[in-house]
């Protein structure tokens, strides 16, 4: 019994180790009205590809990849959405999903809320400069 114990012990230590390196992991978002502002950390970038980073406005629905960042050899980034005052929701979530290359599943950090008020002249003046771009 000590010894399946011990065994089971071992395994579940290992396991935690393993995982721990992603669920360390966390992410924010900010709005200052203008962009809103997704920050996560991680611990480790051992076999990461990528980080996608998605969004649904309100609560509910599919999230939609808005962008992909690749692992620079650091510990926190920020992604910057720019777009979010092109639809008329105040309430948006955001994930993002840590896609690894070593046929590990993929992970996902969130979802985060944030509440984010654009007013109408800079929805309507963003979506005029969208259209020059």
């Amino acid at each position: 019994m000590k010894k399946s114990f011990t065994i089971l012990l071992l395994s579940l230590t290992f396991f935690v180790a393993t995982i721990s390196q992603v669920t360390n992991d966390n992410v924010r978002a900010s709005s200052d009205g203008s962009v809103i502002k997704v920050t996560w950390k991680v611990a480790s970038e051992i076999n990461v590809e990528k980080y996608a980073i998605e969004r649904r406005a309100g609560i509910s629905g599919a999230f939609i990849r808005i962008s992909t960042k690749f692992p620079e050899g650091k510990s926190e980034y920020t992604f910057e959405d720019q777009s979010a005052f092109k639809t008329s929701a105040n309430i948006y979530e955001y994930q993002v999903r840590i896609i690894f290359n070593n046929g590990n599943p993929e992970h996902i950090l969130g979802p985060i809320s944030v509440s984010h008020s654009v007013n109408s002249v800079k929805r309507t003046w963003g979506s005029i400069k969208a259209m020059f771009r």
